[in-house]
Protein backbone atom coordinates (compact mmCIF):
# COMPACT_ATOMS: atom_id res chain seq x y z
CA UNK A 1 0.00 0.00 0.00
CA UNK A 2 1.19 3.50 -0.83
CA UNK A 3 0.82 6.04 1.95
CA UNK A 4 -1.65 8.02 -0.17
CA UNK A 5 -4.01 5.01 0.00
CA UNK A 6 -4.33 5.24 3.79
CA UNK A 7 -7.54 6.41 5.41
CA UNK A 8 -7.21 10.00 6.62
CA UNK A 9 -6.51 11.86 8.79
CA UNK A 10 -3.55 9.72 9.86
CA UNK A 11 0.04 10.02 11.04
CA UNK A 12 2.91 8.69 8.95
CA UNK A 13 6.59 8.38 9.79
CA UNK A 14 9.29 8.33 7.13
CA UNK A 15 11.65 5.66 8.44
CA UNK A 16 14.69 6.79 6.45
CA UNK A 17 14.50 10.35 7.80
CA UNK A 18 13.73 9.12 11.32
CA UNK A 19 16.77 6.83 11.39
CA UNK A 20 19.05 9.59 10.07
CA UNK A 21 17.81 11.92 12.83
CA UNK A 22 18.62 9.29 15.48
CA UNK A 23 22.15 8.75 14.19
CA UNK A 24 22.83 12.46 13.75
CA UNK A 25 21.87 13.28 17.35
CA UNK A 26 23.70 10.25 18.74
CA UNK A 27 26.93 11.08 16.92
CA UNK A 28 26.75 14.74 17.89
CA UNK A 29 26.34 13.91 21.59
CA UNK A 30 29.04 11.25 21.66
CA UNK A 31 31.48 13.50 19.81
CA UNK A 32 31.10 16.01 22.65
CA UNK A 33 31.34 13.47 25.43
CA UNK A 34 27.63 13.57 26.33
CA UNK A 35 24.93 10.95 26.61
CA UNK A 36 21.34 11.19 25.43
CA UNK A 37 18.30 10.73 27.62
CA UNK A 38 15.53 11.03 24.98
CA UNK A 39 12.18 12.33 26.22
CA UNK A 40 9.38 9.89 25.44
CA UNK A 41 6.67 12.50 26.08
CA UNK A 42 7.30 13.60 22.50
CA UNK A 43 6.20 10.40 20.74
CA UNK A 44 4.51 8.26 23.47
CA UNK A 45 5.54 5.15 21.58
CA UNK A 46 7.61 2.30 23.03
CA UNK A 47 8.57 1.14 19.52
CA UNK A 48 10.28 4.48 18.96
CA UNK A 49 11.81 4.43 22.46
CA UNK A 50 13.38 1.02 21.78
CA UNK A 51 14.85 2.29 18.53
CA UNK A 52 16.33 5.32 20.29
CA UNK A 53 18.01 3.03 22.81
CA UNK A 54 19.19 0.64 20.09
CA UNK A 55 20.79 3.53 18.19
CA UNK A 56 23.18 3.91 21.14
CA UNK A 57 24.62 6.74 23.19
CA UNK A 58 21.73 6.79 25.69
CA UNK A 59 22.02 7.02 29.47
CA UNK A 60 18.37 5.98 29.58
CA UNK A 61 15.03 7.57 28.74
CA UNK A 62 12.86 10.15 30.44
CA UNK A 63 9.12 10.67 30.76
CA UNK A 64 6.91 13.41 32.15
CA UNK A 65 4.44 11.20 34.02
CA UNK A 66 4.60 8.02 36.09
CA UNK A 67 1.87 6.47 33.92
CA UNK A 68 4.21 6.84 30.93
CA UNK A 69 6.96 5.13 32.92
CA UNK A 70 4.69 2.18 33.70
CA UNK A 71 3.87 1.66 30.01
CA UNK A 72 7.57 1.64 29.12
CA UNK A 73 8.30 -0.80 31.93
CA UNK A 74 5.54 -3.09 30.66
CA UNK A 75 7.25 -2.89 27.25
CA UNK A 76 10.54 -4.06 28.78
CA UNK A 77 12.28 -0.70 29.28
CA UNK A 78 13.51 0.10 32.78
CA UNK A 79 16.13 2.87 32.96
CA UNK A 80 13.72 5.81 33.20
CA UNK A 81 13.78 9.30 34.71
CA UNK A 82 10.43 10.88 35.63
CA UNK A 83 10.99 14.60 35.02
CA UNK A 84 7.98 15.97 36.96
CA UNK A 85 7.56 15.77 40.76
CA UNK A 86 5.38 12.96 42.16
CA UNK A 87 3.54 14.18 45.26
CA UNK A 88 0.09 12.63 45.62
CA UNK A 89 -0.53 9.36 47.47
CA UNK A 90 -1.72 7.51 44.38
CA UNK A 91 1.24 8.62 42.27
CA UNK A 92 3.69 7.64 45.00
CA UNK A 93 2.03 4.23 45.19
CA UNK A 94 2.31 3.90 41.41
CA UNK A 95 5.97 4.90 41.67
CA UNK A 96 6.78 2.10 44.08
CA UNK A 97 4.79 -0.38 42.03
CA UNK A 98 7.05 0.60 39.12
CA UNK A 99 10.18 0.32 41.26
CA UNK A 100 9.42 -3.33 41.97
CA UNK A 101 9.80 -3.97 38.25
CA UNK A 102 12.45 -1.33 37.43
CA UNK A 103 14.63 -0.54 40.49
CA UNK A 104 16.79 1.91 38.50
CA UNK A 105 13.84 4.31 38.10
CA UNK A 106 14.75 7.89 39.11
CA UNK A 107 12.54 10.84 40.10
CA UNK A 108 12.99 14.59 40.68
CA UNK A 109 12.29 16.55 43.87
CA UNK A 110 11.86 20.29 44.47
CA UNK A 111 10.23 20.26 47.93
CA UNK A 112 11.45 19.12 51.36
CA UNK A 113 8.08 17.76 52.43
CA UNK A 114 7.94 15.65 49.28
CA UNK A 115 11.50 14.46 49.95
CA UNK A 116 10.57 13.31 53.45
CA UNK A 117 7.45 11.54 52.16
CA UNK A 118 9.38 9.72 49.45
CA UNK A 119 12.16 8.76 51.86
CA UNK A 120 9.69 7.26 54.34
CA UNK A 121 7.86 5.43 51.56
CA UNK A 122 11.12 4.02 50.22
CA UNK A 123 12.07 2.62 53.62
CA UNK A 124 8.62 1.11 54.07
CA UNK A 125 7.77 -0.11 50.56
CA UNK A 126 11.07 -0.59 48.80
CA UNK A 127 12.64 -3.18 51.13
CA UNK A 128 14.94 -0.53 52.52
CA UNK A 129 16.45 0.23 49.10
CA UNK A 130 16.95 3.98 48.64
CA UNK A 131 15.06 5.75 45.87
CA UNK A 132 17.22 7.46 43.25
CA UNK A 133 16.47 11.18 43.04
CA UNK A 134 17.60 14.40 41.36
CA UNK A 135 17.20 17.94 42.66
CA UNK A 136 14.92 19.72 40.18
CA UNK A 137 16.19 23.28 39.56
CA UNK A 138 13.94 26.05 38.24
CA UNK A 139 15.59 27.80 35.25
CA UNK A 140 13.68 31.01 36.14
CA UNK A 141 10.61 29.56 34.42
CA UNK A 142 8.40 29.11 37.48
CA UNK A 143 6.89 25.77 36.45
CA UNK A 144 8.63 23.27 38.72
CA UNK A 145 11.99 23.22 40.43
CA UNK A 146 13.76 25.01 43.25
CA UNK A 147 15.64 28.31 42.93
CA UNK A 148 19.34 28.12 42.14
CA UNK A 149 20.23 29.62 45.52
CA UNK A 150 18.21 26.98 47.39
CA UNK A 151 19.46 23.96 45.43
CA UNK A 152 22.58 23.22 47.52
CA UNK A 153 20.67 23.24 50.85
CA UNK A 154 18.04 21.02 49.22
CA UNK A 155 20.74 18.60 48.06
CA UNK A 156 22.19 18.47 51.57
CA UNK A 157 18.73 17.83 53.01
CA UNK A 158 18.04 15.00 50.56
CA UNK A 159 21.48 13.54 51.14
CA UNK A 160 20.64 13.23 54.83
CA UNK A 161 17.46 11.22 54.28
CA UNK A 162 18.00 7.46 54.62
CA UNK A 163 15.43 6.45 52.02
CA UNK A 164 16.85 8.57 49.20
CA UNK A 165 20.00 8.40 47.09
CA UNK A 166 21.00 11.74 45.57
CA UNK A 167 22.19 11.17 42.00
CA UNK A 168 22.43 14.74 40.71
CA UNK A 169 20.37 17.61 39.33
CA UNK A 170 17.88 18.35 36.57
CA UNK A 171 17.58 21.77 34.93
CA UNK A 172 15.43 21.85 31.81
CA UNK A 173 15.03 25.33 30.33
CA UNK A 174 11.89 24.79 28.30
CA UNK A 175 11.34 28.54 28.07
CA UNK A 176 14.29 29.00 25.70
CA UNK A 177 13.80 26.09 23.31
CA UNK A 178 11.77 28.07 20.75
CA UNK A 179 13.47 31.47 20.87
CA UNK A 180 13.66 32.37 17.18
CA UNK A 181 17.11 33.93 17.07
CA UNK A 182 19.89 31.38 17.50
CA UNK A 183 22.20 33.92 19.12
CA UNK A 184 19.51 35.05 21.58
CA UNK A 185 18.64 31.43 22.34
CA UNK A 186 22.30 30.57 22.83
CA UNK A 187 22.97 33.50 25.18
CA UNK A 188 19.91 32.83 27.34
CA UNK A 189 20.37 29.08 27.54
CA UNK A 190 24.04 29.33 28.48
CA UNK A 191 23.20 31.92 31.12
CA UNK A 192 20.67 29.62 32.77
CA UNK A 193 22.56 26.36 32.40
CA UNK A 194 25.83 27.84 33.69
CA UNK A 195 24.02 28.77 36.88
CA UNK A 196 22.93 25.14 37.21
CA UNK A 197 26.49 23.99 36.48
CA UNK A 198 27.70 26.16 39.34
CA UNK A 199 25.18 24.46 41.64
CA UNK A 200 26.38 21.06 40.41
CA UNK A 201 29.98 21.96 41.27
CA UNK A 202 28.98 23.21 44.71
CA UNK A 203 27.16 19.97 45.47
CA UNK A 204 30.21 17.97 44.47
CA UNK A 205 32.55 20.23 46.44
CA UNK A 206 30.34 19.68 49.49
CA UNK A 207 31.28 16.01 49.36
CA UNK A 208 28.22 14.58 47.63
CA UNK A 209 29.32 12.35 44.72
CA UNK A 210 26.59 13.35 42.28
CA UNK A 211 27.03 12.10 38.73
CA UNK A 212 24.02 13.33 36.73
CA UNK A 213 23.36 16.83 35.38
CA UNK A 214 20.49 16.40 32.95
CA UNK A 215 18.59 18.96 30.90
CA UNK A 216 18.64 20.51 27.43
CA UNK A 217 16.17 20.11 24.58
CA UNK A 218 16.16 19.90 20.80
CA UNK A 219 16.36 23.68 20.47
CA UNK A 220 19.56 23.91 22.52
CA UNK A 221 21.22 20.56 21.77
CA UNK A 222 24.18 22.25 20.04
CA UNK A 223 24.41 25.01 22.67
CA UNK A 224 24.32 23.36 26.08
CA UNK A 225 26.97 20.82 25.13
CA UNK A 226 29.46 23.70 25.58
CA UNK A 227 28.94 23.29 29.36
CA UNK A 228 31.35 20.60 30.64
CA UNK A 229 29.24 19.61 33.65
CA UNK A 230 26.17 18.56 31.64
CA UNK A 231 26.08 14.78 31.40
CA UNK A 232 23.03 14.04 29.26
CA UNK A 233 20.55 15.70 26.93
CA UNK A 234 16.77 15.38 27.36
CA UNK A 235 16.09 15.86 23.66
CA UNK A 236 12.68 14.84 22.37
CA UNK A 237 11.39 16.38 19.14
CA UNK A 238 14.60 15.85 17.15
CA UNK A 239 13.52 12.40 15.94
CA UNK A 240 10.20 13.63 14.49
CA UNK A 241 10.34 17.44 14.23
CA UNK A 242 7.46 19.88 13.76
CA UNK A 243 6.67 23.40 12.57
CA UNK A 244 7.51 24.94 15.95
CA UNK A 245 11.09 23.71 15.74
CA UNK A 246 11.49 24.13 11.98
CA UNK A 247 10.59 27.82 12.36
CA UNK A 248 13.39 28.72 14.77
CA UNK A 249 16.85 29.81 13.67
CA UNK A 250 19.67 27.30 13.42
CA UNK A 251 23.37 27.79 14.04
CA UNK A 252 24.26 27.93 10.34
CA UNK A 253 20.87 28.06 8.67
CA UNK A 254 19.58 31.59 9.06
CA UNK A 255 15.96 31.75 10.13
CA UNK A 256 15.23 28.01 9.88
CA UNK A 257 16.32 25.03 11.96
CA UNK A 258 17.31 22.44 9.38
CA UNK A 259 19.68 20.09 11.23
CA UNK A 260 16.98 17.47 11.75
CA UNK A 261 14.42 16.83 9.03
CA UNK A 262 10.70 16.26 9.66
CA UNK A 263 10.07 12.50 9.69
CA UNK A 264 6.51 12.81 11.00
CA UNK A 265 3.65 14.09 8.88
CA UNK A 266 -0.12 14.05 8.81
CA UNK A 267 -2.15 13.01 5.80
CA UNK A 268 -5.48 14.71 5.11
CA UNK A 269 -7.94 14.38 2.22
CA UNK A 270 -9.78 17.05 0.25
CA UNK A 271 -13.50 16.68 1.00
CA UNK A 272 -14.95 19.84 -0.60
CA UNK A 273 -13.83 21.97 -3.58
CA UNK A 274 -16.71 24.44 -3.86
CA UNK A 275 -14.73 27.59 -3.01
CA UNK A 276 -12.53 29.53 -5.40
CA UNK A 277 -9.42 30.11 -3.31
CA UNK A 278 -9.35 27.18 -0.89
CA UNK A 279 -10.43 23.56 -0.46
CA UNK A 280 -11.70 21.90 2.70
CA UNK A 281 -9.80 18.94 4.15
CA UNK A 282 -10.73 16.37 6.80
CA UNK A 283 -8.15 17.38 9.43
CA UNK A 284 -9.22 19.94 12.02
CA UNK A 285 -8.47 20.45 15.71
CA UNK A 286 -9.44 16.88 16.58
CA UNK A 287 -6.78 15.64 14.17
CA UNK A 288 -3.88 17.87 15.15
CA UNK A 289 -2.80 20.41 17.71
CA UNK A 290 -2.77 23.89 16.19
CA UNK A 291 -0.26 26.55 17.24
CA UNK A 292 -1.10 29.94 15.67
CA UNK A 293 2.53 31.13 15.65
CA UNK A 294 3.67 27.88 13.97
CA UNK A 295 0.73 26.44 12.01
CA UNK A 296 1.07 23.19 10.07
CA UNK A 297 2.59 23.69 6.65
CA UNK A 298 2.02 21.73 3.45
CA UNK A 299 5.01 19.46 2.85
CA UNK A 300 3.56 17.53 -0.08
CA UNK A 301 2.99 18.61 -2.83
CA UNK A 302 6.47 19.98 -2.15
CA UNK A 303 7.14 23.56 -3.15
CA UNK A 304 3.48 24.24 -3.82
CA UNK A 305 3.27 27.24 -1.46
CA UNK A 306 -0.14 25.99 -0.37
CA UNK A 307 -1.19 27.11 3.09
CA UNK A 308 -3.17 25.22 5.75
CA UNK A 309 -5.47 26.95 8.23
CA UNK A 310 -7.78 25.69 10.94
CA UNK A 311 -11.46 25.41 9.89
CA UNK A 312 -13.15 23.90 12.95
CA UNK A 313 -12.93 20.78 15.07
CA UNK A 314 -13.38 18.39 12.17
CA UNK A 315 -12.01 20.24 9.14
CA UNK A 316 -9.21 22.45 7.89
CA UNK A 317 -8.77 24.55 4.79
CA UNK A 318 -5.91 24.65 2.31
CA UNK A 319 -5.34 27.83 0.29
CA UNK A 320 -3.82 27.06 -3.09
CA UNK A 321 -3.43 30.42 -4.85
CA UNK A 322 -4.04 30.27 -8.60
CA UNK A 323 -7.09 28.38 -9.93
CA UNK A 324 -4.85 26.16 -12.06
CA UNK A 325 -3.29 24.77 -8.86
CA UNK A 326 -6.57 23.78 -7.24
CA UNK A 327 -6.52 20.26 -5.71
CA UNK A 328 -9.10 17.72 -6.81
CA UNK A 329 -11.78 16.13 -4.65
CA UNK A 330 -10.23 13.20 -2.79
CA UNK A 331 -6.63 14.37 -3.22
CA UNK A 332 -4.35 13.57 -0.28
CA UNK A 333 -2.30 16.45 1.12
CA UNK A 334 0.63 15.96 3.49
CA UNK A 335 1.11 18.36 6.41
CA UNK A 336 3.78 18.89 9.01
CA UNK A 337 2.69 18.77 12.63
CA UNK A 338 2.34 22.13 14.32
CA UNK A 339 3.53 20.66 17.64
CA UNK A 340 4.25 16.94 17.53
CA UNK A 341 3.70 16.01 21.21
CA UNK A 342 -0.04 16.81 21.58
CA UNK A 343 -0.75 15.85 17.97
CA UNK A 344 0.59 12.31 18.47
CA UNK A 345 -1.49 12.00 21.64
CA UNK A 346 -4.61 12.15 19.43
CA UNK A 347 -3.84 8.89 17.59
CA UNK A 348 -3.67 5.18 18.34
CA UNK A 349 -0.80 4.39 15.98
CA UNK A 350 1.67 5.73 13.42
CA UNK A 351 1.99 4.30 9.92
CA UNK A 352 5.64 3.69 9.03
CA UNK A 353 6.69 4.27 5.44
CA UNK A 354 9.83 3.93 3.35
CA UNK A 355 9.96 5.69 -0.02
CA UNK A 356 6.21 6.23 0.22
CA UNK A 357 5.41 2.54 0.77
CA UNK A 358 3.70 1.48 4.00
CA UNK A 359 5.90 -1.11 5.75
CA UNK A 360 4.73 -1.13 9.39
CA UNK A 361 2.37 0.27 12.00
CA UNK A 362 3.58 1.29 15.49
CA UNK A 363 1.16 1.56 18.38
CA UNK A 364 1.17 4.82 20.34
CA UNK A 365 0.90 2.78 23.50
CA UNK A 366 1.56 5.69 25.90
CA UNK A 367 -1.32 7.67 24.43
CA UNK A 368 -3.45 9.34 27.10
CA UNK A 369 -0.89 8.74 29.87
CA UNK A 370 -1.26 12.17 31.45
CA UNK A 371 -1.25 11.07 35.10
Amino acid sequence: MRKTELDTPCLVLDLDIFEKNLILMRDFALDRGKNLRPHVKTHKCSAIAKRQLAAGGCAGLCVAKISEARKLIDAGIGNILVTSPLVTDIKIKNLFDCLKLAPELTVVIDNRQNAETLSAAALEQNSGMPLRVLVDIDPEMGRTGIAYADALPMAEFINGLPGLKLEGIQCYAGLVQHINSFEERRAKSLELMRKAAEVFRKIRNAGMPVKIFTGTGTGTFDIDTDIPEITDLQVGSYCLMDAEYCNIGGRNAGKNFTVFKPSLSLLTSVISVNRKNFVTVDAGLKAMYFTPHAPPYVSNPAGSAWRYDWFGDEQGKVFFGHEDMKPYLGDVIELSASHCDPTINLYDFIWVVREGEVIDKWEIDLRGCSR
